[in-house]
């Protein structure tokens, strides 16, 4: 552990921000990978898994990482619930009703109430019409392969969003190939399910060398940071991981030469939503200022929604402080937007009756 406490990561954590509790920082937390036993296990487990500390560090301490080995050292009921919810999306995803009748019997329903609840605002999504069209497509994607990593979110609770980037594939010219994508396994893996996420990097990348190593294009920020990750021995080789790596496309960098216009009634204040997994340059915001002729109103930059992975089943209480913070940040908005699937689903629970949110995908007008 080569934590030098110099404090970089206690500037960017969300949750030390929001609670003011020095223990539950970055800094803590690579000291606490140190110890053993499940005290340590679960102070260290409050961690919303943001990365951003990660990023920040000069000396390259991966705490989200030394968290998420505590997590497999000390496995839980949260831990199995949130396995059990990730890797049975496809059947307990599509109704709240169902996911709540296939859960034994010996687990209460307001066990689930926080992410029954982050489910059904994702399923409902923004109570707006969309207001932005495509006037011209631009040739960013033209007559390339493209094999689109729509997210576990658009495969089975907002479909609008997988049939809208098949739409905007389309127009941009792409040659669209089909991949049998999963799960991107990167909340698995902050949880210290590793093996599971292991085996979904290995199902992706067989689907991308099946399809002929074409571009993948996501629009999910969490996704493509996911993604970019991948390593070890998910790969032949290391020239494989650098193809692999230099194939992967945020859908909305795609779409920035292309022309919008407001075609409808656009809500006024618009708020944008940075997603704590976005790295570098957010090709989302970007997207958002040209779709809406201008800069948002109001924007977070370093504020976490508090979606929190497997702590919005551990400590919900303190993940929700997290978002409390971010919905100050995007008070007076009517309209939040976002790049991010997780964020979309959970923004709609914090701005509660003060506005509504969705991803990019859910104002733009579509004939399907």
């Amino acid at each position: 552990m080569n934590c030098i406490l110099c404090g970089k990561c206690m500037e960017v954590c969300p949750l030390l921000r929001a609670t003011d509790r020095e223990e539950l920082s970055p800094r803590a937390k690579a000291v606490l990978s140190d110890l053993s036993g499940e005290d340590a296990a679960r102070l260290a487990g409050l961690c919303l898994g943001c990365q951003r500390c990660r990023d920040k560090c000069p000396q390259g301490v991966d705490v989200p990482m030394l968290v998420a080995r505590l997590r497999s050292e000390h496995p839980d009921f949260h831990s199995w619930l949130w396995k059990m919810w990730l890797t049975r999306s496809r059947e307990l995803w599509p109704s709240t009703g169902l996911a709540a009748r296939l859960l034994p019997g010996r687990m209460r329903p307001e066990r689930l109430g926080p992410m029954l609840k982050m489910l059904a605002d994702a399923r409902r999504g923004p109570a707006v019409e969309p207001f932005v069209r495509v006037e011209a497509f631009g040739d960013a994607l033209r007559g390339q392969r493209v094999a689109l990593f729509p997210g576990c979110m658009a495969r089975h609770v907002r479909k609008r969003w997988l049939r809208g980037a098949l739409h905007l594939l389309e127009g941009l010219g792409a040659e669209v190939l089909s991949a049998s994508f999963e799960c991107c396994g990167g909340s698995l893996r902050l949880a210290g399910c590793f093996e599971d996420a292991d085996r979904l990097n290995v199902r992706n990348v067989k689907a991308w060398r099946k399809a002929g190593e074409p571009l993948i294009v996501t629009p999910c920020a969490s996704c493509l940071h996911s993604l970019t990750d991948y390593s070890g021995n998910v790969f032949a080789d290391s020239d494989e991981a650098e193809r692999w790596r230099a194939s992967l496309r945020p859908l909305s960098g795609a779409l920035l030469d292309c022309e919008f216009a407001v075609a409808g009634e656009r809500p006024e204040p618009v708020g944008y939503h940075r997603p704590c997994h976005t790295v570098g340059r957010d090709t989302d915001a970007a997207l958002v200022g040209a779709m809406l002729g201008a800069e948002p109103d109001v924007r977070t930059s370093r504020e976490c929604c508090g979606f929190g992975g497997l702590m919005r089943l551990a400590d919900p209480d303190t993940a929700d402080r997290a978002g409390a913070e971010c919905a100050r940040a995007l008070s007076g908005a009517e309209l939040v937007l976002t790049g991010c699937s997780a964020c979309a689903a959970r923004l709609p629970s914090i701005l509660s009756e003060k506005g509504d949110a969705g991803h990019w995908i859910d104002v733009m007008m579509f004939d399907i």
